[in-house]
C-alpha cells in the first residue's frame, strides 16, 4: 500500500524545500504543492518534516493514508508578534520592548524546532 505525502506551506513556507524523513531517513526534499507517494511493506512508517532547524513532531502513519504538511499558525504568529516588538523597541528606543522581542524570538525558535509544521494525517483506508 502507498502513503501520500503533500507539502502545502503556502508562501511563509515556500523558500526552500522540505525535507521529508520516513523511519528517520531523507528520502524527498518536497517543494510547495508537491506530492510523494510512499511504498511500504510494512503496516506503519514514522513521518517527520523539516526546514533548517524548524521541524514536525515524528508521526506513525498506516498505509493507504494521506499526510498534509502544513505550516503551525501558532508557531508564525508567535514568530511574527515576536518580531513585531523587536521592532517597536528599535523604532521607539525602549530597549525593554527589544529584549522582550529577542527572548520571544528564542522561546518562538525552541518551541519551532519540532512544532514549525504540523503533519495532518488521513485515514483513506477505513473511509468507506
Amino acid at each position: 500500500m502507498n502513503i501520500k505525502i503533500k507539502r502545502n506551506t503556502g508562501i511563509m513556507g515556500g523558500a526552500t524545500s522540505v525535507s521529508l524523513k520516513v523511519n528517520s531517513q531523507v528520502v524527498k526534499k518536497l517543494k510547495n504543492n508537491e506530492e510523494y507517494s510512499i511504498s511500504s511493506a510494512e503496516g506503519k512508517v514514522k513521518v517527520k518534516a523539516n526546514q533548517w532547524f524548524f521541524g514536525s513532531e515524528e508521526k506513525q502513519v498506516e498505509s493507504g493514508s494521506k499526510v498534509n504538511i502544513k505550516i503551525n499558525n501558532t508557531a508564525l504568529l508567535l514568530y511574527v508578534i515576536s518580531l513585531i516588538i523587536v521592532f517597536a523597541g528599535g523604532f521607539t528606543s525602549i530597549i525593554a520592548f527589544t529584549f522582550i522581542g529577542l527572548i520571544g524570538i528564542v522561546i518562538t525558535v525552541i518551541y519551532s524546532t519540532k512544532r514549525w509544521f504540523k503533519l495532518e494525517v488521513e485515514n483513506t483506508v477505513n473511509q468507506n
